[in-house]
């Protein structure tokens, strides 16, 4: 016959087994969980950067084919009218600017990087627009190693000759300015517009490029963490664009 006291063991350990049993498939379950959870963010980030880079890819590819005929014209005007300054200038500015084009590129780049390679487009544009185009360009060089999506800055200034400078003979004017104040990267890119239709609406005047712009800041940023935003003037089509100027900000999604 079970003495007491080990009657009373018995008992207690009929108790705490079950107890016991239960916590231990509850962390199994947990552990499994978070296994499962880090999995499926693994896939969400390698989803986003798979987007990130067909984006690039889609949006590299909408650069305007024209563009390049139009540059080589010019220079071919230059050639013709023995300016060879200008002409060894411009056939430089282009080998830059295909140079970072063909390039393969990360979701993020130095803003300086697109700063040159921005740079090298507008001295092309300059040669084709002469006096007609004015450029007033404002970089602040602290903000020159933010890191960046390629091809923002391109974008929208291409998307300000496509709509706005090439269609109209008026004097254009181009305003770039760019700095970093606390943790952010403020970026406002103006132009001079003339068409009456833009004010019907921003989806015509800003493409598939904005579009596509925004939609990467989102997935890269998050909402919470960025603001794109367009206005219209009586004079001039304005691009706003906030986003965390440190790399580390750059994680949430």
């Amino acid at each position: 016959m079970l003495q007491l006291e080990t009657f009373n063991i018995y008992i207690l350990l009929c108790v705490i087994a079950p107890i016991i049993g239960a916590f231990l498939l509850m962390s199994v379950f947990i552990f499994e969980k978070q296994i499962d959870s880090l999995e499926e963010e693994k896939r969400h980030l390698e989803l986003k950067q798979d987007l990130q880079r067909a984006n690039i890819l889609q949006l590299n590819q909408q650069i305007q084919p024209h563009f390049f005929f139009n540059a080589l014209n010019s220079l071919l005007s230059l050639a013709r009218i023995n300016r060879k300054e200008d002409l060894v200038m411009g056939i430089e500015a282009l080998a830059m600017f295909f140079k970072f084009k063909y390039n393969n590129h990360e979701v993020l780049i130095a803003l300086k990087n697109e700063v040159q390679f921005v740079e090298s487009y507008l001295r092309i544009q300059s040669l084709r627009f002469g006096h007609r185009l004015t450029i007033h360009n404002h970089v602040d060089n602290a903000a020159l190693t933010v890191p960046i999506p390629p091809f923002l800055l391109q974008t929208i200034i291409e998307n300000a000759f496509k709509h706005s400078f090439e269609k109209h003979i008026e004097p254009a004017e181009l305003f770039i300015n760019i700095h970093k104040s606390d943790e952010l990267l403020i970026i406002e890119i103006k132009n001079t517009h003339f068409s009456p239709a833009l004010e019907s609406t921003n989806n015509e005047h800003q493409g598939y490029g904005l579009e596509n712009i925004k939609k990467r800041l989102e997935l890269i940023y998050g909402l919470e963490n960025m603001t794109f935003s367009t206005q219209q003037h009586e004079q001039f089509y304005v691009v706003t664009i906030h986003i965390p100027a440190e790399a580390s900000s750059n994680k949430k999604g």
